[in-house]
């Protein structure tokens, strides 16, 4: 019988607590102010969508630059890149391999990511992974990928 008691008095109390929650709710006019911040906030996200776009950099244009290379030191690199929103092609050549193509992508925060491929090179191929900044400069490392030995190194390309 202890047991049944104590369980009537928690729905009891229970209910209560609810009951007197939704009517300070409702007399202190909290549902209003609620209402209210949500048309607000919908006002507000809207605005922002259309006030801030994920543009990304126009990165086109001819580069050229120095590479350091880890196997065999410094050279040069020299890359025409065509932009299509945040897709690069182009054409590339460097003292250490090349020609070839360019394919990647810009990010609205100016990370560059490309492949470039070696004419003829069966799958020898270059990635990198850059910084478009200053408007007018990419500045990154690359690893050199399907051509026999691993290689990598740093490069800085300016417009």
């Amino acid at each position: 019988m202890g047991k049944f008691v104590f369980v009537i008095a928690g729905v009891f109390l229970a209910s209560f607590a609810m009951a007197r929650v939704e009517s300070v709710a409702a007399h202190r006019g909290f549902t209003g102010s609620v209402a209210c911040a949500q048309q607000w906030d919908d006002q507000l996200g809207n605005d922002a969508v259309d006030t801030q776009p994920d543009t990304v950099p126009d990165v086109s244009g001819s580069y050229d630059g120095s590479i350091q290379d880890h196997r065999f030191g410094s050279g040069e690199i020299v890359a025409d890149i065509t932009q299509n929103g945040s897709k690069l092609t182009g054409d590339w050549n460097s003292s250490f391999g090349g020609p070839g193509t360019l394919k990647g992508s810009v990010r609205p925060n100016g990370k560059v990511h490309a492949r470039l491929k070696i004419t003829g090179g069966h799958g020898c191929g270059i990635n990198i992974q850059g910084v478009f900044k200053n408007g007018d400069e990419i500045v990154g490392k690359y690893q050199v990928t399907g051509c026999g030995k691993a290689d990598h190194g740093t490069f800085d390309m300016i417009d």
